[in-house]
């Protein structure tokens, strides 16, 4: 996996995963820190995927930050 090719908001999805990963005492950065990164970006893709299949974001979030 070579950073260098990612897009920049992808490079700062990747970055805020590990954020949280940080924040939450967890030692590795998981699927679920990474999605939860997608959701928080502003003008984010995953969010309006999600809005376009009928998914509530906001309760994903939610539910992300408790797992």
């Amino acid at each position: 996996m070579n950073p260098e090719k990612f897009t920049e908001k992808a490079r700062n999805a990747v970055a805020d995963a590990q954020k949280l990963a940080i924040r939450y005492s967890h030692q590795q950065i998981d699927n679920p820190h990474l999605l939860l990164a997608l959701l928080e970006q502003e003008g984010g893709l995953a969010s309006a995927i999600l809005k376009k299949a009928g998914i509530a974001s906001e309760t994903l979030t939610i539910r992300l930050q408790k797992e």
